[in-house]
């Protein structure tokens, strides 16, 4: 911290936090003022629309007889309320919004804030939905439009100077307690349509305390709420909007509470930056708040931005502020981010340091604020209910029958404050790419929005494989595309620094950026933003013409764009020609330019399949530009040729070789030999960073076909071709978390032999947890649960406060049966707190009752390092915890994974048994974490008598005793049959994953309780320890043919599937590996050909030469009847799998 924060000295006593009372009235607040302070001025504006001339003081005094003035005039012009109706008001940017805000309330009404900046639309909207008979305007406002479609009373309210006239009025007389009113309804205003029309949101009186409860919220660790740090200004300028919630948050917080005197513009004039730093030189201002845009074209203006010096912070509200913008600032005064809602009015807050400008400090006790991980490193920014907070949770007022609200905005972790979180966009704002990859915008577009040339900016490519850029200038767009050229170059850096806030899925391209039409405006919010839905609609088909030429850049417009910009590959000579390839690809990639020369392999480094379609489009840009080279063969440097030659040296010679009808010999390709061959990227990264040894997005449930590194020879980390690199850093990490968590193992007065049975009276039937219910694998394993008549209980435990709801839905989707609120409970758990999350109340039920406990739940993220998963083995250990502690000593089956074993290296099978050595499992933190887990059990069981077993589940296909349900259609093998389809070819061969072990889903959760109850049978307690099982297809089938002692192939039957209309033809996988990265090129919905996505881990596969390893299965066979008598994979399943996908089919059974 860099000291305590304390308001200013001289803040007279009735604004000071001590007077502060949550259950105030806050209309009441300007007559109190006027008789304890009356002089104090709580407002200002200038003398002139210029900021020279002076300001106008408005007193306490003046403030409350405008106010009550207002009151009787309301009075006299409407009569006595009938039901607090709502009054329609459009005026001048100036504190008549008080007057009248404040007047509705005492008389009976509620005024209806209407933002200028709504289309006529979302006038109506808002109106009709609030039943607006009145409509008030101030002079000069034209609201000719909106009685025209709706016809309703108007008047002209008084000039600003009149409601302030001197001469005293009576006060308006208001009777009502706060607890009388405070469901009264009291104002309406508007959201901002940022995904459609503007919606009314009606205030009850009890919200406008939630700005009084802020500052009676305590300091935690130094840190102080937000309002004591804008106490700490005298006079403070903004620029927000009166009829905005962040305008209406800031008369009432800083000038009715705080005693800050707030300075606003001139009524007429629309601020801008020079507006705005005159005011700031002229008002006497030691603070300001303003939209970021403001501070953005500030930050550019050395005096401007030095004169920020003067002030002792600066608000950006409503939107975020570039890095750019916000560091430049933060060096010269306090940058405090101001984000939230009109249904939530306050948010309780903390203020974080000053280098944390752009961070949020939500208080821990007092706001109910959660933040739920809901994609990787994102978190949503939820409030829920909490008894006690009512006047400190406003959106319970707004809506008083829900128990939490999503603000639907996402959030990234402070790296080393997990308290504190950083803005990275709306949810609603998300992203979803072809290849299912997601992105939030926000950032990207705040930092393209700080360039002097920019506008506005929308990021867009829903459904594409990269984003663009709608870029609004302001003004016309460039005509030639040689001004276009010129543009972008300008542009580069603000593109450039834009990507820095975007993973390395979501870059931006110089080909990607589309510029607005003055003549088709695009539609803003009132924060400045582009109304997403209505501009997306009006350049709809611009955006895709601007996707086909650049996929394109050799016909068109592409080739257009193309034949004008300047050559930056110098083709004169192989050194020349590899030295300009190694500033291409850095520039793509990230990748440090000195890492590509040589022969440094392209994937080795990290180069993903849209660098690689990226590149394969510079190059044919490139050849296309240069004078006097053989264009001929443009279409040959398409994303296969990179695949093909993976380094710069060889990519080079291929080029030449194409281009030129006589290369030069050093430029010769050395990949003769190679003729296709392409190894898997270096870091095990798919399709734009998916790793495919897991659920594809994260979307599946984790013991699904996508752990392909247990039958790759157990290497995700390196190319798929048997090598292994282990980092004994890594190795040393596992081994030190294992061991932190087996030294916090319970002593067991149960290891004693003797009191084994004395202490476990078993009952005659049984009560079983289940974590992770609303899973793939979790719902069927709910399922099995629920039709055993020797199961009475069933307890869920999900992460999810909705997981009931979504477990009905799911039951419904996959046709299971639905579970009885008598047999079955829910709860919402977080397995790595103390008490399991659950309150100690239902912890201490559980634990008398527990028989038996299932634990499925573990974060599906092949990306995360093992670190990420603590929390995880945290809860392994905790269930360690509450099973030595349960009565009936409740036996613990972990659903484990293949992934805990993929680097054995013995010849053989895999043994069911525990690894104790962790270098056995996937060199990942998902098969790291599965296998610490393993083995924490095993000592749990030595040291804590906790009885439990391990089964490694292997692929889990879909459900075929129903047609309901399907097989996630997004996972390696699902992918390949669906996309055969429309490449017209198949894979008769499919190295490495010939040995076909997969198990249906259902099968699986009837042979997981097999096990569980067999494994815990007092017959089975032999020693301590855990159990081993390994839950895979124990009759196994070929994919070619050419392992099955009996003929039977899994390609002739999926090929006999396909209509014969469509043609499909077997080819070697090698073949419809090449077939599948020439479709990458095509403009195809990924819904039809999923395989693209994961073009690199196929392409990786055709390098790799080793047998999948086999686990052996004679113990989980030997206890589970479903096991012994699944059979192999069979032509019926396959049929039913294809059905669901979506697939007809023609099926002839092959004799």
């Amino acid at each position: 911290m860099s000291g305590p924060i304390t308001p200013r000295d001289d803040v007279p006593s009735v604004f000071r936090a001590e007077r502060a009372s949550p259950n105030r009235l806050v209309h009441l607040i300007p007559d109190q003022l006027a008789a304890e302070v009356p002089e104090y001025p709580l407002f200002s504006y200038p003398k002139t629309n210029s900021p020279k001339d002076g300001f106008i003081d408005i007193s306490a005094r003046q403030f409350a007889n405008a106010i009550n003035r207002t009151a009787w005039y309301l009075l006299d012009l409407l009569g006595p309320p009938k039901n607090f109706e709502s009054i329609g008001y459009m005026g001048t940017n100036d504190i008549r919004y008080f007057f009248f805000m404040f007047g509705a309330i005492k008389v009976g009404y509620k005024m209806c804030f209407v933002s200028p900046r709504n289309n006529l639309d979302g006038h109506l909207n808002v109106l009709k939905g609030v039943d607006c008979q009145v409509f008030l305007r101030a002079d000069g406002v034209n609201v000719d439009d909106i009685l025209a479609q709706r016809p309703m009373e108007t008047a002209v309210v008084p000039e600003l100077t009149e409601l302030l006239d001197e001469t005293a009025v009576p006060i308006y007389p208001y009777t009502k307690t706060f607890e009388e009113a405070r469901h009264d309804p009291c104002l309406v205003l508007h959201t901002t349509g940022s995904t459609g029309l503007p919606k009314p949101i009606t205030w009850k009186v009890a919200i406008l305390s939630t700005y009084e409860a802020w500052r009676t919220i305590p300091e935690v660790d130094g840190y102080v709420p937000t309002t004591v740090v804008y106490q700490q200004a005298r006079r403070a300028y903004t620029s927000m909007p009166l009829f905005h919630t962040s305008g209406l948050n800031a008369g009432i917080t800083w000038a009715l509470l705080l005693g800050v005197t707030l300075v606003y513009s001139a009524p007429r004039i629309v601020p801008n930056s020079a507006y705005t730093d005159e005011m700031h030189i002229h008002a006497g201002v030691d603070a300001t708040m303003g939209a970021p845009s403001l501070y953005e074209e500030l930050s550019r203006d050395p005096e401007a931005l030095e004169r920020l010096n003067n002030l002792k912070y600066v608000v950006a509200s409503g939107a975020p502020l570039s890095q750019r913008a916000g560091a430049l600032i933060s060096q010269r005064s306090r940058v405090i981010s101001n984000l939230g809602s009109t249904e939530t009015a306050c948010l309780q807050r903390l203020s974080p340091n000053i280098e944390d400008w752009d961070y949020f400090y939500w208080h821990p006790t007092h706001s109910g604020i959660e933040m739920k991980e809901v994609l990787p490193g994102l978190f949503e920014h939820f409030i829920i209910r909490k008894p006690g907070l009512e006047l400190y949770q406003g959106i319970f007022t707004t809506f008083p029958d829900i128990q939490e609200w999503s603000m639907s905005d996402l959030y990234e972790r402070h790296p080393d404050k997990p308290f504190m979180y950083r803005y990275k966009g709306r949810r609603d704002d998300v992203i979803v790419l072809s290849n299912g990859e997601k992105i939030a915008p926000a950032l990207m577009e705040a930092t393209l929005n700080s360039s002097p040339l920019v506008k506005g900016t929308m990021i867009v490519g829903r459904g594409k494989f990269q984003p663009a850029a709608l870029i609004d200038l302001g003004e016309e767009p460039p005509k030639t595309t040689k001004e276009r050229h010129e543009l972008v170059e300008k542009l580069l850096p603000f593109i450039n620094d834009a990507n820095e806030h975007a993973p390395a899925h979501g870059q931006l391209d110089r080909y990607h950026i589309l510029f607005a039409d003055p003549k088709r405006p695009v539609h803003y919010l009132g924060q400045g933003k582009m109304q997403r839905h209505m501009t997306h609609k009006v350049y709809e088909e611009d955006i895709e013409r601007l996707y086909e030429a650049a996929e394109n850049p050799d016909s068109g417009e592409g080739a257009d764009w193309n034949r004008e910009g300047a050559a930056r590959l110098d083709f004169t000579s192989g050194a020349a020609l590899r030295k300009g390839l190694a500033s291409l690809v850095a520039g793509i990639t990230g990748i440090q330019e000195e890492l590509l020369v040589g022969s440094n392999d392209l994937f080795e480094l990290g180069v993903d399949s849209l660098h690689v379609i990226r590149l394969a489009r510079e190059v044919r840009m490139e050849v296309s530009r240069t004078p006097g080279l053989e264009r001929t063969s443009l279409k040959a440097f398409s994303p296969k040729a990179v695949y093909s030659h993976p380094t710069l040296r060889e990519l080079a010679g291929y080029i030449v070789q194409r281009t030129q009808s006589d290369p030069e010999a050093d430029l010769v390709s050395q990949k003769q030999k190679s003729d296709g061959e392409v190894k898997a990227n270096g870091n095990g990264v798919l399709t734009n960073g998916v790793r495919v040894n897991g659920a594809v997005n994260g979307d599946a449930d984790e013991h699904t076909n996508g752990l392909t590194n247990g039958y790759t020879n157990g290497n995700v980390n390196g190319h798929v071709n048997g090598t292994l690199t282990k980092s004994l850093p890594a190795l040393d990490r596992a081994k030190g978390l294992l061991g932190k968590y087996v030294q916090s193992l319970p002593r067991s007065a149960r290891n004693s032999d003797t009191d084994q049975e004395a202490v476990r009276p078993r009952p005659s039937s049984m009560t079983v947890i289940l974590t992770g219910s609303t899973g793939s694998l979790g719902s069927y394993i709910l399922d099995a649960l629920n039709r055993d008549p020797n199961v009475s209980k069933i307890i869920c435990l999900n992460r999810s406060d909705n997981a009931e709801e979504r477990q009905l839905a799911i039951a419904g989707q996959r046709g299971l049966t639905v579970p009885s609120p008598s047999r079955v409970d829910f709860f919402k758990a977080d397995l790595s707190k103390a008490y399991l999350g659950l309150s100690e109340g239902v912890y201490n039920r559980l634990r008398r009752t527990v028989t038996h406990i299932i634990h499925n739940q573990w974060p599906v993220n092949f990306n995360w390092p093992l670190s990420s998963f603590e929390p995880s083995i945290r809860g392994v250990r905790n269930l360690c915890l509450f099973s030595s502690r349960s009565t009936h000593n409740a036996f613990l089956l972990f659903v484990s994974s293949v992934s805990s074993v993929s680097s054995w290296k013995e010849s053989g099978g895999v043994p069911e048994q525990v690894m104790r050595d962790l270098a056995m499992a996937a060199p990942m933190g998902y098969g790291q974490s599965k296998l610490i887990a393993e083995n924490l059990l095993e000592k749990a069981g030595e040291i804590s008598g906790v009885r439990s077993a391990c089964c490694r589940v292997g692929i889990v296909a879909g459900p075929v005793e129903s047609k309901a349900g399907m097989w996630n259609r997004h996972e390696y093998i699902p992918s390949v049959i669906i996309s055969s389809a429309h490449l017209g070819v198949f894979p008769a061969t499919f190295p490495s994953r010939d040995r076909v072990d997969w198990l249906p889903v259902d099968k699986v959760s009837s042979i997981l309780l097999e096990i569980l109850f067999s494994a815990s049978a007092p017959s089975m307690q032999g020693g301590k320890g855990t159990e081993i099982f390994h839950v895979v297809n124990p009759s196994p089938v070929s994919w070619s043919g050419a392992t099955s002692e009996d003929g039977s192939c899994i390609a002739r039957s999926v090929l006999a599937a396909y209509p014969t209309a469509a043609n499909v033809l077997p080819v070697s996988f090698e073949a419809w590996v090449e077939k599948l990265q020439q479709s990458a090129e095509d403009a195809v919905d990924v819904e039809v050909n999923p395989a693209v996505r994961l073009v690199e881990f196929y392409s990786g596969l055709v390098a790799a030469k080793s047998e999948p390893r086999r686990l052996l299965s004679e113990r989980a066979e030997g206890i589970s009847k479903t096991m012994r008598e699944v059979g192999a994979v069979r032509d019926d399943w396959l049929r039913t799998w294809m059905a669901q996908w979506g697939l007809k089919t023609e099926w002839l059974r092959l004799m």
